[in-house]
This record gives C-alpha cells, sequence and structure tokens, in this order.
C-alpha cells in the first residue's frame, strides 16, 4: 500500500506543479475575493454575485464586485459507501484517492486553507485545516486505506453536520458515486459546492452473459442473476435515471458536477470538470 500511495503522490505533484497542461486544476474559482463595490449586472456576470437586497430596493438587477484575491477555504469530502468497493479496470476507492491528492496538491500550490473530511452515515475520519504537504499525504493515505465495506451514506446527515461546523464560506469538493437520493440544497446556497462523481463503466453498462452471484458491498446479503443483454439495457436505464434526477438538482441548485471513470486520464478529465 504505501508503494502505491508514493506513486500516486508522485504523478500527482508532477502533474500539479509540473504544469502539464498548465494550471487548469489549480486555479480554482472559489470565492476567495475580497469585496469591492456593487455595480449593475451585465451580461456574462456570476449569478451567484447578485446582490438581492440592492437589486429589490432599486429595481434594478446589482451584482457585487471583489477586487483582491484571498486564501480559500478547501474542503474535500469523501463520501464513504461500500459501493466504491468496486472496478473493472482499478477501484473507484483508488481513483478518488488519485483525484484527492490532485485536489490537495492544487490546494497546497495556491496557498489555500485546505482540510479533508470522510464521511458515511456518520464521520469517518477528519483532516484538520492546514497549509501543509504532510496534508496531501494524510488524506491520500486515507483515501487509499480507508475500510468502505458495509458502510452506506447519509447526505442528509453529512450536510447537517457541514451547517454546525463549517460556519465559513467555502469550496467544498465531493467525492464519490453518487447513488440514491441527495439533497445538497441545504449547503449549496452558502458554499460552492463540486460534486465529482466517479464511476466504473462495467456498473453503468454490465453487459456480462451468463450466472452470477452478485454480493452487495454494503451488507453483503446476495442474489443470483442472469445476466444478458436485455438485463443490462434494463439496468442502464436504471442508472440514466438516478444520473438524470441527479444533475437536474445539481443544475436547480448550481452545483458543479462532472463524472469521471476509472479508466480515464484522472488529471486531464478533473482540469476540464473544473474549468466548466
Amino acid at each position: 500500500m504505501e508503494n502505491r500511495l508514493q506513486e500516486l503522490l508522485i504523478v500527482a505533484k508532477k502533474d500539479v506543479f509540473g504544469g502539464n497542461i498548465g494550471d487548469n486544476i489549480t486555479t480554482f474559482k472559489g470565492d476567495g475575493l475580497d469585496f469591492r463595490e456593487i455595480k449593475e449586472y451585465q451580461s456574462g456576470d456570476d449569478v451567484k454575485k447578485i446582490n438581492w437586497k440592492s437589486t429589490v430596493k432599486t429595481g434594478v438587477t446589482k451584482v457585487n464586485v471583489f477586487n483582491v484575491d484571498r486564501e480559500l477555504n478547501i474542503i474535500i469530502a469523501f463520501m464513504v459507501s461500500g459501493s466504491i468497493h468496486f472496478g473493472s479496470v482499478r477501484l473507484k476507492q483508488d481513483t478518488i484517492a488519485e483525484i484527492i491528492a490532485l485536489l490537495s496538491y492544487s490546494s497546497i500550490k495556491n496557498n489555500n486553507i485546505l482540510s479533508g473530511l470522510f464521511f458515511s452515515n456518520s464521520v469517518e475520519k477528519i483532516v484538520p485545516p492546514s497549509k501543509s504537504e504532510s496534508t496531501v499525504y494524510n488524506l491520500t493515505k486515507s483515501a487509499l486505506e480507508l475500510d468502505s465495506l458495509e458502510k452506506n451514506i447519509d447526505y442528509e446527515k453529512f450536510c447537517e453536520y457541514i451547517n454546525a461546523t463549517v460556519k465559513q464560506k467555502s469550496l467544498i469538493f465531493l467525492v464519490g458515486d453518487f447513488y440514491g437520493d441527495i439533497d445538497l440544497s441545504s449547503i449549496s446556497y452558502k458554499h460552492e459546492v463540486y460534486a465529482l462523481i466517479v464511476r466504473d463503466r462495467l456498473e453503468e453498462y454490465p453487459y456480462i452473459k451468463g450466472e452470477y452471484d452478485f454480493v452487495s458491498p454494503i451488507d453483503f446479503s446476495s442474489s443470483e442473476v442472469s445476466m444478458d443483454k436485455t438485463s443490462a439495457n434494463e439496468y442502464k436505464k436504471l442508472i440514466e435515471q438516478n444520473d438524470t434526477k441527479l444533475y437536474e438538482h445539481f443544475l436547480h441548485h448550481q452545483i458543479s458536477s462532472g463524472k469521471i471513470y476509472t479508466d480515464d486520464d484522472i488529471y486531464l478529465k478533473l482540469a476540464q470538470i473544473i474549468k466548466g
């Protein structure tokens, strides 16, 4: 495990600091800005910066203007469930660890405050806020070593925890596979939220023929299933329904999102998502 950790950290650090494709990841879009003035809204202005009080008072849409960069408070939240213990190319958990390493080095490069949260239906682990490179090591190591089996995510409890403990406006990266009922509305109005969906292509379209004994990674229950193209297509439709609902929720609450597969070039895909 230590060899895999060191390999992952070396590659991630080279990608972020070596400028392989510029600063696409390292330039986060968070509100790390100091307030300057209020001006009339113009086409192309960020709607998140609309000053509603001034807009209502004047009858003209107004936006806040900022001028000086300041450090961002960045939180990387690993959403822990048994379902991440899967992968036809590599485990989703290993992919998530690489994403965390890249985001962490990007944060350190920009001198931002970085903290980590591992959450299932309760807090699994907390990595306290820091600007130290040791935080990158601790976060990535925890992501690789965490036992995710028999765990399930309670997003309502996660949001309650964030609202109770994170008082400063933050840039929050949620990393997981995002299945089930998900509502992040209670944190999206205050914080800038990114949802990074990690999937394996086989789980979205399991076109495998034959009789299989499927075991749940959450409660270890098993069921015998006969798989063919018809059943694979039916399962694919269920995943698409889940994701359509998910993306509609993200769009409605201005949550940035993107999907990363286990066989993707993680750095390139992550850069595309963050660039928007």
